[in-house]
């Protein structure tokens, strides 16, 4: 079944979609024999296959769970309507002004050529009279209407969408909105539900826009599931005296096999100085026993940015650390990095350092 419908009146727009089945399967269940079989202009002998059932033997009854299938499909978009307008400023008297001037400018010579058309009818033909009222004949007046100087846009209104599915093994849901109010606002929701935990999530993000006492645009985004976490935050202002911008990332991996963190910020201003500080972390531990291999360590790098007209300068440290096994061999390595630079008007300074290390059990 499918239904489709759509609106618009003087408060808003909208268009809905709606679908929805159901299905039987239970002829999978029904046992399939195969006998043997030789493949054509080969000596190959493919195995009988008795009583072998789809439903069973090829895991759709782990992943639907019955027979008896549906669906339920909804998607709506709306767009709510604003009565505020914008105005737009468009001189367009200079442009009033000219057509004035040409239809003018064109009566005048219609005038001069009538006349010469009735003095030559006159002078050629004597016996023909030539009524004085044709003397008068003149065109319409024709006056170019003076419209607004200003074109009004609609300002921009509220935008709805939703989207739902339901079935027997996963339902999923997602909403999104811009919203055009005190600010301006967007926000995303998409979530779903199974038994299967692994088809489980939930993203969600928003971001604003500030327009009071400059520009501030804030984003914030996470996300959830059995086996990846992570979350977004930003800001960026902007005043007449100040940017600033800061980032925080955050990220969380958890499978079988491997399990990582990892976390980025970022932060810069220009208050007193223009200022950028940026961090990395990366802590890891990766186990694989039927490979008989491990590795397990951590990496951190850190980044400052000062400077102004007079003066500028950089600094910068790496760090990191491995230790596991490789088909049961094991190893260790670590890594130090720092470098500095100082520049000004009467010269400069730089330093670098880099030390490091590594192991490998019976070999160096």
């Amino acid at each position: 079944n499918q239904n489709f419908s759509a609106g618009n009146n003087e408060n808003s727009m909208e268009v809905h979609i709606a679908m929805d089945g159901e299905a039987n399967l239970d002829f999978l269940n029904i046992p399939l024999t195969i006998p043997e079989m030789t493949l054509p202009y080969t000596t190959f002998t493919t195995p009988q296959v008795k009583d072998f059932s789809l439903w069973e033997r090829t895991g759709l009854k782990e992943f639907l769970r019955t027979t008896k299938q549906s669906f339920d499909l909804s998607v709506k978009a709306q767009y709510k309507k604003n009565k505020n307008r914008h105005s737009i400023s468009i001189p367009l008297d200079g442009f009033y002004d000219f057509i004035s001037q040409n239809i003018k400018s064109f009566n005048k010579h219609f005038e001069k050529g009538r006349d010469n058309a009735l003095d030559f009818l006159t002078k050629s033909y004597n016996t023909i009279h030539v009524p004085r009222s044709l003397h008068k004949l003149s065109l319409p007046d024709f006056k170019v209407p003076r419209s607004s100087n200003n074109i009004f846009i609609p300002a921009m209104g509220n935008i709805t969408y939703d989207f739902s599915f339901k079935s027997s093994f996963i339902t999923l849901n997602t909403n999104a909105g811009l919203y055009n109010q005190v600010n301006i606002v967007a926000h995303f929701l998409s979530s779903s539900s199974s038994f299967i935990h692994a088809l489980q999530y939930k993203l969600e993000g928003t971001s604003s826009l500030m327009r009071k006492r400059g520009l501030k645009l804030a984003t914030a985004l996470s996300l959830s599931n059995k086996f990846v976490e992570g979350s977004h935050d930003s800001t960026l202002s902007l005043t007449k005296k100040n940017m600033e911008a800061s980032v925080t990332t955050t990220a969380k991996v958890q499978i079988p096999i491997l399990r990582m963190n990892f976390k980025q910020e970022l932060n810069g201003n220009t208050k007193s100085k223009p200022t950028v500080f940026s961090a990395i972390e990366l802590k890891y531990d990766f186990n694989c026993p039927k490979l008989s291999s491990t590795a397990k360590g951590a990496v951190d790098h850190k980044l400052s940015l000062e400077g102004l007209t007079s003066y500028f300068s950089i600094e910068s440290s790496t760090k990191g650390d491995v230790k596991g096994l490789v088909l049961s061999q094991g190893y260790s390595g670590s890594i130090t990095s720092e470098a500095n630079t100082y520049l000004n008007s009467k010269g400069t300074r730089s330093s670098v350092k880099l030390q490091g290390a590594s192991k490998v059990d019976g070999i160096w």
